[in-house]
């Protein structure tokens, strides 16, 4: 069923509010996906908090020119279907990108990460971003490593002190 004017703006608000919170976005081309497929898509990516929707290109475009991803109005036509990603672009890139995997269909077309154009290629690069709970737990281990150190050596002492002590006694006995 079309929509009215009224429906049409209103679609366009929600796509410009939806983009001035995202980090990346990314444009495709689902010709040949089914209705199922979409629907996967939509539940896989959902969880990985991407928020996916079919839009028609003028709208779209209308959307995307008030935003920072303006650039990428230039790449849409035929069927399109956007992804946005508001918090985790490694989350978000690692979602698509086993989609793709599984599914051929699925052509991207545009991607862009906080307001600068990317190659599709860089989707890959994206992806093998460690999320943020990954990061921090990195981060943590490799802060854990010299403070283990420092107590093992700090500890190693007095117990040489000890055995050392020991070792004297013992030779005098």
């Amino acid at each position: 069923m079309p929509l009215n004017l009224s429906q049409k703006q209103e679609l366009v608000k929600e796509m410009s509010a939806v983009l001035s919170d995202a980090e990346v976005v990314l444009t495709a081309d689902y010709s040949g996906l089914t209705a199922n497929e979409l629907n996967e898509l939509r539940k896989t990516t959902r969880e990985a908090g991407v928020f996916v929707k079919l839009v028609k290109n003028n709208m779209l475009k209308m959307a995307l020119k008030e935003s920072q991803f303006s650039s990428m109005s230039e790449n849409i036509s035929g069927p399109q279907i956007i992804a946005v990603g508001k918090d985790d672009a490694g989350k978000f890139a690692k979602s698509i990108k086993e989609f793709i995997d599984k599914h051929e269909n699925l052509k991207p077309r545009a991607i862009n990460y906080q307001g600068q154009d990317l190659d599709i290629s860089e989707l890959k690069k994206l992806a093998s971003l460690p999320t943020f709970d990954e990061a921090i737990a990195k981060l943590l281990s490799v802060m854990q490593g010299p403070i283990q150190k420092l107590m093992g050596t700090m500890k190693a002492v007095p117990s040489k002190l000890v055995r050392t002590i020991d070792a004297v006694k013992a030779s005098k006995n």
